[in-house]
């Protein structure tokens, strides 16, 4: 059922974030337009990623989830109806990508938190392959219906979307009660907060994974931003090649998430961490190079292969590491410096690319990514063990 909801959830969201710019587009035709609506929706990430976190460790995860979830769906229906009626003000358009983002920041803390409570420690790898896939699958379907109903009424894939939203919340609620502890609610919200970074700082494995993951976020967003004026500019393609390149890399992704659990069988966590860097910083480094988009293509998929068995060795160290109530605080200030990485590395992309060329951001992304792979050995012992309890790391860190 968690499943199904990530994946309904996912197409509605892939559907809205593709008629969102579009949408802002038919406002304004200024470039600017587009671009005040996605700052709108990446803000939350920077500004209450880590409140999220306290929510989530407050509260009954999966009740937290399902409540999110009809709220987005009162609001996405209320804003396709603004649509339906006349055209909507820009600040509306940001309003509504500012109020899911926040909505976002503690429904993603909950979901990655509630799934050590309904898979075994042993099968956490397969499980999160399994939603890894289906964001995936559902973000590459999403943009195609939601374009394709863009074009008949701006309204149509904002009404399905809020829908989508509705048949998630009614999948997650049809699950129960959430069985995990929570955190203390008569503590402040920065004492719970700093409770949380504290953790994650003294806990040298997971600080380094951290930190590998804010660099492979920031690498992967300074490479691939310029992925589209490789294809269509320096490659000379048409638009339609951009997106098959895209959908390769989205079979490579679905592939690593489908055998994400025979990975885990044959590999040890280390020697998997090693394996997706070696993916993503190759792909990166020669698909800079390619002189052709039949090179690119298999080249991405290599790379989302990468990526997405990246995500899951991460995710589920996460999940079997940190203690239960700390589970959300950790993965807000995880989430968090994965986001600043990405932001970063996608600012910097379009500098380098007009600065210097447009294949130049996509070769250091690949070689930073390369680079990364000296601090793996550094890691240590990362087979699964019994999460400490948050006392246990007030003093001392634990071994892992």
């Amino acid at each position: 059922m968690l499943w199904s909801a990530s994946s309904i959830s996912a197409v509605g969201d892939g559907m809205r974030d593709s008629s969102l710019p579009l949408l802002a587009l038919a406002i304004s035709d200024s470039p600017s337009s587009v671009s005040v609506v996605a700052v709108a929706g990446s803000l939350p990430w920077l500004l209450m990623a880590l409140f999220g976190g306290v929510i989530a460790d407050r509260f009954d995860r999966r009740r937290l989830m399902w409540t999110i979830d009809f709220g987005r769906a009162a609001i996405v229906l209320g804003f396709a109806a603004c649509v339906f009626s006349g055209t909507p003000p820009l600040a509306l358009l940001a309003a509504l990508a500012f109020v899911l983002g926040c909505g976002e920041t503690v429904f993603v803390n909950a979901a990655t938190s509630t799934i050590p409570d309904v898979v075994s420690s042993d099968r956490l790898d397969v499980a999160n392959g399994r939603l890894q896939g289906g964001l995936l699958v559902g973000r590459m379907i999403g943009p195609m219906v939601g374009t394709t109903l863009f074009a008949v009424a701006a309204g149509y894939p904002f009404t399905v979307d809020g829908a989508s939203f509705a048949v998630a919340a009614l999948l997650v609620a049809a699950t129960g009660r959430s069985g995990a502890p929570r955190a203390k609610s008569d503590r402040r919200v920065m004492a719970e907060v700093r409770e949380g970074v504290r953790w994650l700082y003294r806990h040298k494995q997971l600080r380094l994974v951290a930190s590998l993951s804010a660099l492979a976020g920031g690498a992967s967003a300074l490479g691939i931003t310029m992925m589209a004026l490789l294809v269509t500019r320096t490659l000379g393609e048409p638009t339609w090649a951009y997106g098959a390149v895209l959908a390769t890399g989205v079979a490579g992704g679905t592939a690593a998430s489908m055998l994400a659990g025979r990975i885990s069988e044959r590999m040890g966590r280390r020697a998997r961490i090693a394996l997706s860097f070696v993916l993503m910083g190759s792909s990166l480094l020669l698909m800079g190079l390619s002189p052709s988009v039949f090179v690119v293509a298999p080249l991405f998929a290599l790379g989302n292969f990468g990526v997405v068995t990246w995500n899951v060795q991460a995710i589920s160290l996460r999940q079997q590491t940190v203690p239960k109530e700390l589970l959300g605080r950790v993965n807000s200030c995880y989430l968090m410096l994965t986001r600043i990485g990405m932001l970063i590395g996608a600012g910097l992309s379009g500098w380098i690319g007009a600065t210097v060329s447009v294949r130049t951001p996509i070769v250091i992304a690949g070689a930073l990514i390369l680079a990364a792979l000296i601090v793996i050995p550094r890691l240590g012992d990362l087979e699964p063990a019994p999460a400490p309890a948050a006392e246990e790391l007030a003093v001392e860190p634990s071994a892992g």
